[in-house]
């Protein structure tokens, strides 16, 4: 299975998704309940965000354009994406 995963470790929140964003898993540990609701819930889509540009990318890269399927990797999170991408996938 496909997923993308993404953590910040300042604030102790890590998800981890499927393609299009659908949420597999949610830690929160001592520190996320620190952020307040309105912070806490701005943290878990941001990084809800980043594990899905992750997810589709990998997609994309093992079937091709799925662009149409609304899968596409936002250009703000392209970056993050190839962050995760190991050096020996690289072309």
């Amino acid at each position: 299975m496909i997923t993308g995963n993404a953590h910040d470790p300042d604030t102790g929140i890590a998800v981890e998704v499927g393609p299009g964003g659908g949420l597999r898993d949610l830690v929160l540990d001592s520190r996320s309940l620190r952020l307040g609701q309105s912070g806490l819930a701005r943290a878990i889509l941001a990084l809800v965000d980043t594990a899905t540009a992750r997810a589709n990318a990998r997609v994309q890269r093992a079937v091709g354009d799925v662009s149409a399927l609304g899968l596409a990797v936002e250009s703000r999170l392209e970056e993050s994406v190839e962050d995760t991408t190991p050096e020996t996938w690289r072309v």
